[in-house]
C-alpha cells in the first residue's frame, strides 16, 4: 500500500502541540536567563556602590588594594561553589571585579619584572590584576621595587626567591621605615587556566597593609653577624615561636649575612615573637625585619583540578 503523501508533509495535531510546548519551554528558559542576567548586573552595580562608600569612609589613602580580603572572599566562594561551572572561571570573574573596583577608588598600576623575551610574569600579572589595569614591564627587579617605593606603581610582581648565586632582590626589603614595599601576595592565587606551559610563581609587593586571612605564610629577613648552621638557625627560630619552612642566605660581607626566612602563619610588624628573636642570648641575630607575607593560594584540590589522575569534586 503506498504511503499517504499527506503523512510526510502535514503535521498532526499531536506533533504540533508537542512542538509548541518545546518552543514555549525554550522561550520560558530564555526569559529566565534574561532575568538572571539583569539580577547579576544589578548586583554588580550595587557591589560597586558599596565598595565606593567604603573607600569614601576610609578617606584619603594612597593604596586601596587588599590582597588578604580578596583571598578570604575567593576561598569562601570556591568552598561553596557547586555545579558544572569551573571554579577557575569564578576566580577569574572575581579577580576582574576586584581590580575594577580598586581602580575606582584611586590610581592603580602594576610594575612587573620581565626580562627580555619573557612573558610569564606579565601574563601572571594580567591574570591577577585584571585586563584594564595598567601594567609596565621592567628589565630588573630593582626597577620594579623603585616604582613601588616611589608610588608610581601600586604593586610590583617579582619572581619567588631562589638561591641561584645572583644578588637577591629581597635584600632591598630589609630596611626600617614607614610605607615601605612588603610582600602582600603570592601569584597565582589559583590556577585559572589549564595549560601545558609551566606557570611561573611570583610574589606581589606593595605598601598596602598586610591582613591576616587565617591561612598565611610570612617572610622575615634576619641579619646575622656570625656563621650559623641551618639546624641551629631553625632551632633559634623555633625558640622564638616561628616554624621555618625555608631559609635562603646571602653573604653581605665577611661579618654580615642576610637570611630570608619563610615561616608559617601571619607576622604583623608588632609581633612579640620578633622581639624574642632579636633578644636571643647569644646575640646571633643582629637585626630582624618582618617583610610581609601572603595568603596561602588555593590548591589544585581546592579548585577541583585533576590530581594524580583523579578528578576532584
Amino acid at each position: 500500500m503506498p504511503d499517504d503523501p499527506k503523512s510526510s508533509t502535514e503535521t498532526t495535531p499531536a506533533v504540533a502541540q508537542a512542538a509548541a510546548k518545546v518552543d514555549f519551554s525554550l522561550s520560558e528558559l530564555r526569559r529566565q536567563i534574561d532575568e538572571i542576567d539583569t539580577a547579576i548586573h544589578e548586583l554588580l552595580m550595587q557591589r560597586t556602590e558599596v565598595t565606593q562608600r567604603i573607600g569614601a569612609a576610609k578617606g584619603a589613602k594612597s593604596v586601596y588594594m587588599r590582597p588578604g580580603r580578596e583571598a578570604v572572599v575567593l576561598r569562601r566562594l570556591i568552598a561553596r561553589h557547586r555545579g558544572d561551572l569551573p571554579r577557575a572561571l569564578i576566580v577569574r570573574i572575581w579577580r576582574e571585579i576586584f581590580a575594577a573596583v580598586t581602580a575606582l577608588q584611586g590610581p592603580f598600576a602594576v610594575a612587573v619584572y620581565a626580562p627580555e623575551g619573557s612573558f610569564g610574569y606579565r601574563n601572571l600579572a594580567r591574570d591577577h590584576f585584571g585586563w584594564r589595569t595598567p601594567i609596565t614591564a621592567y628589565r630588573s627587579a630593582a626597577q620594579v621595587l623603585e616604582e613601588v617605593s616611589d608610588g608610581r606603581a601600586t604593586a610590583g610582581v617579582l619572581p619567588v626567591p631562589v638561591e641561584d648565586g645572583t644578588s637577591p632582590w629581597w635584600r632591598i626589603l630589609a630596611r626600617d621605615g614607614a610605607a615601605l614595599p612588603r610582600v602582600v601576595a603570592r601569584l597565582p592565587f589559583a590556577q585559572v587556566e589549564s595549560s601545558s606551559a609551566e606557570v611561573p610563581a611570583a610574589l606581589a609587593i606593595s605598601v598596602a597593609e598586610p591582613e591576616e586571612t587565617g591561612h598565611d605564610r610570612a617572610y622575615l629577613v634576619v641579619e646575622t653577624g656570625q656563621l650559623v648552621s641551618r639546624s641551629n638557625f631553625k632551632q633559634l627560630l623555633a625558640n622564638a615561636g616561628f616554624e621555618a619552612r625555608d631559609i635562603q642566605s646571602w653573604e653581605e660581607g665577611d661579618d654580615r649575612s642576610l637570611n630570608l626566612v619563610e615561616v608559617e602563619g601571619f607576622v604583623p610588624a608588632d609581633d612579640a615573637r620578633l622581639a624574642r628573636l632579636r633578644e636571643q642570648d647569644d646575640g646571633t641575630f643582629t637585626h630582624v625585619w618582618a617583610v610581609g607575607g601572603f595568603a596561602v593560594p588555593l590548591t589544585a584540590e581546592d579548585m577541583g583540578e585533576s590530581v594524580d589522575g583523579d578528578e576532584r569534586a
